[in-house]
Formats: C-alpha cells, sequence, structure tokens
C-alpha cells in the first residue's frame, strides 16, 4: 500500500474505507489498522470525519516544504557518511548507482525512482547512524511521490543520473565539505525542475500559488 501510495497509483487526494483496502490488498481488518496507523504517521495518510482515511494530498506548497526539508537534511546525512566512507562502502555506493542505469529500470519510472532512492539510502547507512538514515528515507517517499506526479509531464531520468554520477565523484575525490554544497544545490535544483513541471501540467489535487507569489 505504501509502495502504491508513493508511486501515485493511489492517488493524493484519493478516499478510501478499510474495506476498499481490504478488498484491494487481501488483508485482514487489524492488519489494515495498523497499516494505516503507520501511513498517518509517516504523513501519507489522513484520517478524516464522514470520508474514512485520504491519500495525503499534494499542494505546491507541500512541494516546496517537502524539497526544502530535503535540503537540509540530505547534505548533512551525506557529509557524515563522506567523512567515514571506507573503500568497501564507496564501491557499494557505485553498485547501487549502476543498479539504476540497468535497462530494465530505465524502462519503468516506478522501479528507476526506487533505485535512485536505494542509492541515496546506501549512502546515507555509511554514516553509522541508522536514525539518521531512517529520517532520509522518510522525506525520500515524500519526495518520490511527487517525482511520480512530475514524470507526467517531464522525464528527470537523466537529471538524477546525472546528480548520482557527481555524489559518487565528490566521493571518490572524498570532498566531504563540498559534498554537501553539492547536495544541497541538486535538491533545490531538482525542486525547481519539478515545480516547473506541475506548473506546467496541472497535476496537483490542490494549488496553493500564493506561497510563491
Amino acid at each position: 500500500m505504501k509502495s502504491d501510495i508513493v508511486a501515485c497509483v493511489l492517488r493524493p487526494g484519493e478516499s478510501l474505507t478499510e474495506k476498499q483496502i481490504g478488498d484491494r490488498y487481501l488483508i485482514k481488518k487489524a492488519t489494515i489498522r495498523s497499516a494505516l496507523t503507520r501511513l498517518t504517521q509517516e504523513g501519507l495518510v489522513k484520517s478524516e470525519p464522514r470520508r474514512g482515511y485520504v491519500i495525503a494530498p499534494l499542494s505546491l506548497r507541500d512541494v516546496n516544504e517537502i524539497f526544502d526539508v530535503r535540503s537540509l537534511i540530505e547534505p548533512e546525512v551525506f557529509r557524515v557518511a563522506a567523512s567515514r566512507l571506507t573503500e568497501r562502502g564507496l564501491e557499494d555506493v557505485k553498485q547501487a548507482a549502476k543498479k539504476a542505469l540497468k535497462p530494465e529500470t530505465l524502462r519503468s519510472h516506478v522501479a528507476f525512482l526506487a533505485a535512485d532512492r536505494a542509492f541515496r539510502l546506501a549512502l546515507a547507512e555509511l554514516s553509522g547512524n541508522l536514525r539518521l538514515a531512517h529520517l532520509l528515507g522518510q522525506i525520500l517517499d515524500q519526495s518520490e511521490r511527487v517525482l511520480h506526479l512530475g514524470f507526467k509531464s517531464r522525464d528527470f531520468t537523466q537529471l538524477i543520473i546525472s546528480q548520482q554520477k557527481e555524489l559518487v565523484h565528490a566521493c571518490e575525490v572524498s570532498e566531504v565539505s563540498g559534498i554537501v554544497k553539492l547536495a544541497r544545490s541538486q535538491c533545490l535544483f531538482l525542486k525547481k525542475q519539478v515545480l516547473e513541471a506541475l506548473l506546467a501540467g496541472s497535476k496537483l489535487q490542490e494549488v496553493n500559488l500564493q506561497a510563491f507569489a
């Protein structure tokens, strides 16, 4: 269910009842409620009176905030990871980047964005701080959902591949201080591109342009 929310198979703003969820995923009521509690805590689902559960909607304000938070968390996690990087760790990161380039991965935006998430978490886990990696994983889920909407209007594959290569190179040359600036600039540039795509394609369920006036 979480994968379907992140991939926008379950669309932002879509209503769901416990019965619909049970029928769709073939799971029992106790499991449904446990899953909904966790998804609510992660900000992916909302409980609303008389509507049951609603897939968390997305506005332009949400997109802006998600990428701003990511631009704060990701650079710091990568800084810590880069400062502890070993040859084995660097090889793991390189292998994760290569998986994103497999032909079968590139044929699917869902597979590609999942591979990009795995690449970033492979680097984050080298920080040795599992809570930091988990925190990054949560904001990556949020930004991945936005990217799936953006992909409906524009293909970001080559941009993301280029950003991965830049991060790997920064690790190879041990640019610990530089990786912070690089990761932050990448996040903010990607945010700009995604916002432009969403505005052009009108894919959001809610639009709040006042925040950008």
